[in-house]
C-alpha cells in the first residue's frame, strides 16, 4: 500500500459567531501534516455504514498510530470533518466527510 498522499489534521481551538458575516467561524490550530493512503468509499458502503447517500465519505489510512485528537482535516486544499477515528496498534484509520465550510 502506498502512502504517497498528504493529510493535515487539525484540532478546533475556538468557535464564535461573527455578526458581520452572519455565520459561526471556526478557528483551528496549525495542524500536523502526515503521509497517508486516501481512498473514497462507494455509495453502497456509505449507505450501509452511515445510512445516508448524500455524504461524500473518504477513508484515510496512516502508516503509524495517531494518538492525538483530530476534529478537522485538509487534503489538497479541500476541507473535511472527521466522522470517526479508529486507532489500531500499528496504524490509524479515519472516516472523513467532505464539506465546503467547517461548522
Amino acid at each position: 500500500m502506498r502512502y504517497s498522499d498528504r493529510v493535515t489534521l487539525h484540532n478546533v481551538v475556538d468557535r464564535a459567531f461573527d455578526p458581520s458575516i452572519g455565520k459561526t467561524v471556526v478557528r483551528v490550530d496549525d495542524g500536523v501534516t502526515l503521509p497517508c493512503n486516501i481512498s473514497p468509499i462507494s455509495l453502497e458502503r456509505v449507505k450501509m455504514i452511515f445510512g445516508s447517500l448524500d455524504k461524500h465519505i473518504t477513508t484515510v489510512r496512516l502508516k503509524q498510530p495517531f494518538r492525538e485528537r483530530a476534529d478537522k482535516a485538509v487534503i489538497n486544499g479541500k476541507k473535511y470533518n472527521v466522522l470517526r477515528h479508529i486507532p489500531y496498534r500499528s496504524e490509524s484509520f479515519f472516516y472523513l466527510e467532505g464539506v465546503s465550510e467547517w461548522t
